[in-house]
């Protein structure tokens, strides 16, 4: 657990949004069986998209050069992603009756992805700062 907390900003909150992924998804799975299928593609979708940010933001900070306006492009890119598809699977389910991601589920799992790897800033280091 030390050897976590010794990593960077980004790789913790890249192992804890895919750690909420993988959780939320996996205890999301038995809706299948039900025919929900929308609440767990709803969760795997928007920890997928939290989690390919959160990567790309470790590999541009990984030669040490910050690069800020790639860090508010990353952040803009991935509101606009999660905006854009639950605007599309919202006219879907509500034009055509085509259930496929719900758009309420997709922006919840997405606040709870965003919020859960605000755990990996409350213990900053001071390498970090």
């Amino acid at each position: 657990m030390k050897r976590f907390w010794s990593q960077t900003t980004e790789i913790k909150a890249l192992i804890i949004s895919l750690v909420l992924t993988i959780l939320g998804f996996g205890g999301t799975m038995f809706l299948f069986w039900f025919h929900r299928y929308d609440v767990p593609l709803a969760i795997l979708t928007s920890g997928t998209i939290v989690s390919l940010t959160w990567l790309c933001l470790y590999l541009s900070k990984r030669n040490g050069q910050n690069h800020i306006k790639l860090d508010v492009a990353l952040i803009y890119i991935r509101l606009a992603l999660i905006v854009g598809l639950a605007l599309l699977f919202m006219i879907l389910q509500m034009t055509n009756n085509i259930v496929i991601i719900s758009p309420i589920w997709l922006i919840v799992a997405y606040l709870i992805m965003s919020l859960g790897t605000l755990v990996a800033y409350f213990t900053k280091g001071e390498n970090d700062v």
